[in-house]
């Protein structure tokens, strides 16, 4: 049955039907899970089947791809090889094409889902209503003035960030060939906007204990508190723990294995676990039961704990403690750093982070130095349990 204009804008992520639908004359679309939509012309040629790629809708009409593929036909019927023939639509990289393409053919298969989803929102809200830009023919100036009106409309700050995921884009395009060149990639940052300020927050060791009172006392639901305890405790990102299956976990091992799938660095982490980990997660075990999915259920145990909950938890702490604001991610940098003043190696932090190690250590060793990292988690607890030891002491006298 041939495609119309109405079947294709009905097309919604996610997902799930056929992936390839045919039209006439060999023009086809290929459609991926997010629901991007590409012409296709499809052909034979010297007994093997051949495509080329017309472009991505709705960037690219339908009766425009129609009259693109006729061409390519008319080009086979004359004994020539179509992909020869130029295609009018690839002789202009349409900044909403490459996007599409980078997020169909890398990110949605490379990066992490939070990474990606940043990636989508990204298109939709900046890329989508400026999708016919041609990234090589586009002048500096006007890409200035793109980035002066996003800088205006927001923040430098933002403006600087989304030069950076545009530059990451057209230089994927331009790594595959697609593209020669392009303006924006001259662009420096300080000309348009400003690098994200990076965090240096540590917490001390008198506002740890603060904070570990403070979520004690605290009248949030066990999940909350128990969530924040364990990123304090063992340094993870916020979504390896908060997104973390129960069956990660082996408590008799008292070791956390955290998937290649779900891991930044596309390779599965070894953390092991100290007691006063285990405590927690028993705690959950008693009051959610052994055989859940999630270590942290949200409101449905078919889902976890959502980041909001999360972040609207660790900002009522931030109120209520009075401290130099803090942020979940905070705790990674505290724990390897209270951990260093204690002459822990620098490489079994980073295992500790979940860090891949870099030049010579990153060529040729491969160990993950799980026994350093245990008698490391065991120091940081037994540190925090003599610091909040000393200041109950301090409210006694």
């Amino acid at each position: 049955m041939a495609l119309t204009d109405s079947k294709l804008r009905n097309i919604k992520s996610p997902y799930t039907g056929k992936t390839e639908l045919a039209d006439r004359d060999g023009l086809t679309v290929r459609i991926s899970p997010k629901a991007l939509i590409a012409f296709n012309y499809r052909f034979r040629w010297q007994g093997k089947q051949q495509r080329i790629k017309i472009g991505c809708y709705p960037h690219i009409k339908l009766a425009e791809a129609r009259a693109e593929a006729l061409d390519f036909r008319k080009t086979l019927e004359e004994g020539l090889d179509p992909r020869i023939h130029q295609s009018r639509y690839k002789q202009a990289r349409l900044l909403g094409d490459i996007c599409r393409d980078f997020l169909d053919k890398y990110a949605t298969k490379e990066l992490s889902k939070t990474t990606n989803a940043l990636y989508a929102s990204f298109y939709n809200k900046y890329v989508k209503p400026n999708a016919n830009i041609d990234v090589e023919k586009y002048s500096y100036t006007d890409w200035i003035r793109f980035f002066d009106k996003i800088r205006d409309d927001t923040s430098a700050t933002n403006a600087g960030c989304i030069l950076k995921r545009i530059k990451t884009i057209i230089r994927w395009s331009k790594s595959r060939g697609e593209i020669s060149n392009s303006h924006c990639l001259d662009i420096p940052i300080k000309a348009i906007g400003k690098h994200h300020a990076k965090r240096d927050r540590v917490l001390e060791w008198n506002e740890l204990c603060a904070l570990w009172q403070q979520i004690e006392a605290s009248r949030a639901s066990p999940k909350c508190k128990i969530c924040v305890q364990l990123l304090i405790l063992t340094g993870a990102r916020n979504t390896e723990i908060r997104a973390a299956k129960r069956r990660e976990f082996d408590l008799d091992e008292a070791l956390w294995v955290l998937p290649k799938h779900r891991s930044k660095t596309k390779k599965a982490i070894r953390r092991p676990l100290n007691q006063k980990a285990i405590n927690l997660i028993k705690q959950l075990d008693f009051i959610y039961g052994e055989n859940r999915e999630y270590l942290i259920e949200g409101l449905s145990p078919k889902a976890p704990i959502t980041s909001h909950a999360i972040n609207r938890f660790v900002q009522r702490l931030n109120d209520r403690l009075k401290l130099e604001p803090f942020v979940p991610h905070d705790f990674r940098r505290t724990i390897t750093t209270r951990l260093s003043e204690n002459k822990v190696m620098p490489h079994v932090t980073e295992k500790m982070l979940g860090h891949e190690l870099v030049g010579v250590m990153a060529i040729y060793n491969k160990h993950d130095w799980i026994d350093e990292q245990r008698e490391a988690y065991k120091l940081y607890a037994k540190l925090l349990d003599q610091h909040l030891l000393k200041q109950a002491e301090r409210r006694t006298f």
